[in-house]
């Protein structure tokens, strides 16, 4: 029953010369002028940002009219005339787009690559996919994030800050080629999307390594903050103590700065847990990595053991 309701949603969006979803089939037969979002967060955002560009270019467009009119280039009736059309053809590119929108969720590609900036509540948010489309995106942001991956921004060459939560495992190999990134604050909050925050262990993998950064040479401030458990190490019976050097890797940004690692004591090159008693589920540890006011990567992190 699915898949003849899809089939169609299909045939009457080419019928309308527009286009349903990501089908492979629909995108062999037409290339439609519009893009269809799965996710509804995004939908909305984008609709919300190209509304706000068309009011600002009918906002300009009446600025340059009055200024002709107040210089005295046109007169009464042709400003009256020309101000009637403006309105009147806003109007009809506002309906068009609500129309197309509430009915079928549908943005056109060419509004979508005029958007610079996006701002948005990520918190019932899947994935990214579709923002590679924003080509001309310099920034992102918002609070929350289920996603787990960062790719769709890797084609995105003019982004210069990105500043998101997410919860699960991410890396940052999808930000080395940007080369105008100039700001990045991320959030890894280390537990799944609906998880209470208890004593039972962090349930994300950690992220570790940063130094995807390290080409990226506008950028000129960084704040990640990550939480997570790394590979469950395995302990004999009777161990008392472990030890594991250096396992954060920042990115040459902190080139100089001293790396402060907190377990059962303080180092710039270790953590070290000693008297242990073979109860412990995992072996918890921070560190803090600092280079002026605008470079820190810093974390919490746990090591699972399982105890033979």
């Amino acid at each position: 029953m699915k898949k003849i309701v899809k089939s169609s949603m299909v045939v009457l969006a080419l019928g309308l010369g527009l286009s349903i979803g990501s089908s492979e089939e629909a995108d062999a037969m037409y290339e439609s002028p519009y893009s269809y979002f799965n996710d509804y967060g995004i939908r909305q955002g984008l609709f919300s940002d190209v509304d706000s560009l068309y009011s600002k270019r009918y906002r300009a467009e009446m600025d340059q009219l009055m200024e002709k009119h107040e210089k005295g280039l046109i007169s009464d009736d042709e400003f009256d005339e020309l101000s009637e059309q403006l309105t009147e053809t806003d109007e009809k590119n506002l309906l068009k787009r609500a129309t197309l929108f509430e009915n079928y969720g549908l943005v056109k590609k060419a509004d979508i690559q005029n958007i610079t900036h996006f701002d948005t509540d990520f918190e019932a948010y899947s994935s990214l996919n579709g923002i590679e489309q924003m080509t001309a995106l310099e920034q992102i942001q918002g609070e929350g994030g289920n996603f787990n991956s960062f790719r769709e921004l890797a084609t995105l060459k003019k982004l210069k800050t990105v500043m998101l939560e997410a919860n699960n495992q991410l890396t940052l190999n999808s930000f080395k080629n940007l080369k105008e990134l100039e700001t990045i604050r991320l959030l890894f909050d280390g537990y799944e999307e609906n998880e209470e925050q208890q004593d039972t262990g962090f349930t994300q993998a950690l992220t570790t390594d940063i130094s995807a950064l390290s080409n990226l040479d506008k950028l000129n401030k960084i704040e990640i903050s990550a939480r997570g458990r790394m590979a469950t190490v395995t302990l004999k019976k009777g161990t008392t103590s472990y030890q594991l050097f250096d396992p954060i890797v920042p990115s040459k940004q902190f080139e100089g700065a001293t790396m402060k690692y907190s377990s059962d004591s303080e180092s710039d090159e270790w953590l070290e847990w000693n008297n242990l008693n073979g109860d412990e589920k995992y072996l918890a540890f921070s560190w803090r990595i600092e280079k002026g006011a605008n470079f820190s990567y810093t974390g919490e992190g746990q090591i699972p053991i399982r105890w033979k």
